[in-house]
């Protein structure tokens, strides 16, 4: 039980940082978020209605949060 709490809380942090390295690789211009021109910079096929479907939210930027569950989802390749 000790074990598989100890790797729930691993696998937990490491989606985070994961989640903040993929942000940092994409947000050419350190504002903490991820436009559509920067996700097109590293992603050429992605289209504004995929990046849509990623701001989920619709501020018009992706953060860590959504990153992170489009990555899960399948909307765009793991980093």
């Amino acid at each position: 039980m000790k074990t598989a709490l100890i790797a729930l809380t691993t696998a937990t942090v490491m989606g985070t940082m994961t989640a903040s390295a993929a942000v940092a690789d994409l947000d050419s211009d350190g504002d903490g978020v991820v436009s559509f021109t920067e996700m097109l910079a590293v992603y050429p096929t992605m289209t504004e209605e995929g990046f849509a479907a990623v701001d989920t939210n619709g501020d018009g930027v992706v953060d860590e949060e959504e990153l992170t569950a489009a990555t899960e989802g399948g909307l765009i390749p793991e980093a």
